[in-house]
């Protein structure tokens, strides 16, 4: 399958990425700049990317901005903020039509870039800052997001067991930022740390679509020029298990639903050799519908609205989730890491390992008919440094046995459990 993107190192730190492919009728660009997961840079690197979304220098209304992507026969232009481990990294996003598939349409691609290089490094300013009600505006806007969070309540509670299971480290910090920063950016400290951002960031740009390889190296490197200069990339410390007791965390709110989050150090990232026997572990134990925690807490014995497990791949980390009636969830909780020693100790059906890899393969081979999935594949081989291509992920997956997914499972040690439940006296 070709599946696989070529490296164009651009200048130290800045590499292009391309896969050539006439699967899409689009061109999809991705610019990521990595950044530390430090609490003096969190909410900045969170609100710039809004900021920088909403006008440039070369169109200074967001009015004029969207009126040239829609005379680019619709190009859709975003920004993100993400957190892969320790790494805040900020994502930018165009797609543009291929020419072949709007007649007499030329030049496409190259005035897609002039505009994502615009926005990026020819920000529109205003004295010594951005336009302050743009950073006004969108400062309001990330506020309500951060403080939105606690409307979903499964969402909030992983973000409170992380907050908890990583207290000191920093990985606790959420990708978008801290709502008591928010007071503090000011537009030209905004502006300081975008230029910090274009200096020592690195950068990984990646390129799908009916494209040369070559000559797009030319056009990138020309229409998105980074300052030359040192860009290292950022480390996330791994622990291998919890170094204290287990942490019991209890949240009190208006609540009608508990929820029980389970969260547990694995030790295992992309670059381990037990990476697919984690992935079919964690499917296994509450990935999907089929999973033990579903099928057993869920199904069997009705006490929970939802049960799954996660993991996060860069950290080291996962977790195990269940939203429950508030009288359930110290039975629940058993019931969970009953589940948990089971997988450990190899007590996973023929019929559980065969749909769980079947599923994991079926969702890598679609994630080929989505230029977002192959770019997110594009940027876990950035972190892991291992070229994988769908095939290959594909072939792992079916090579991992029952004992490699009990000797997975054993690594994920519980560290910390954490409750949301209602308030003292609710009724």
């Amino acid at each position: 399958m070709g599946d696989r993107f070529t490296r164009f190192p651009l200048s130290e730190g800045v590499n292009l990425y391309v896969q050539p492919t006439t699967k899409f009728k689009t061109t999809t660009i991705y610019v990521y700049f990595h950044m530390p997961l430090e609490p003096v840079t969190v909410t900045y690197n969170a609100l710039l990317p809004m900021v920088l979304a909403r006008a440039s220098a070369d169109f200074p209304t967001t009015a004029e901005l969207s009126r040239h992507l829609d005379e680019l026969y619709g190009a859709s232009f975003g920004v993100d903020v993400a957190r892969r481990g320790e790494v805040q990294s900020i994502v930018f996003q165009m797609e543009v039509a291929g020419e072949k598939h709007v007649p007499g349409a030329q030049g496409l691609l190259p005035q897609a870039l002039d505009v994502l290089g615009g926005i990026i490094t020819r920000p529109l300013l205003v004295g010594d800052g951005f336009k302050p009600e743009y950073v006004d505006q969108e400062r309001t806007n990330l506020r309500q997001m951060i403080e939105g969070l606690i409307n979903d309540k499964r969402r909030y509670a992983m973000v409170r067991c992380t907050a908890a299971m990583c207290e000191g480290e920093a990985f606790a910090l959420h990708r978008l930022g801290r709502v008591e920063d928010l007071e503090g950016v000011t537009p030209a400290s905004l502006l300081a740390h975008h230029r910090r951002v274009l200096t020592e960031a690195p950068v990984d740009i990646f390129v799908l679509g009916d494209v040369d390889p070559a000559g797009l190296r030319e056009e990138v490197a020309r229409r998105l020029p980074l300052p030359a200069g040192p860009r290292r990339f950022p480390d996330t410390v791994v622990k291998r298990g919890p170094d204290r007791a287990v942490k019991d965390v209890v949240d009190r709110l208006d609540v009608n639903q508990g929820v029980v989050v389970i969260g547990f150090r694995t030790g295992i990232t992309l670059r381990d050799e037990l990476y697919f026997p984690m992935l079919v572990a964690n499917g296994v134990l509450g990935g999907f519908s089929h999973s033990k925690l579903f099928q057993e807490v869920r199904e069997k014995n009705s006490l929970a609205y939802f049960a799954y497990s996660s993991i996060e791949t860069v950290k080291g980390i996962g977790y195990m989730y269940a939203g429950v009636e508030f009288a359930d969830a110290e039975r629940c909780k058993a019931i969970m890491l009953e589940q948990l020693r089971a997988v450990q100790e190899g007590a996973v059906s023929d019929a559980e390992m065969e749909t769980t890899i079947a599923t994991l393969v079926n969702d890598m081979l679609s994630a080929a008919d989505s230029p977002g999935a192959m770019a997110e594949l594009a940027v876990d081989q950035v972190f892991s440094g291992r070229d994988l291509s769908i095939d290959d992920r594909v072939a792992l997956y079916r090579r991992v046995t029952r004992e490699q997914v009990a000797e997975a499972a054993r690594h994920f040690t519980p560290d910390t459990v954490y409750m949301l439940t209602r308030r003292e006296g609710g009724a």
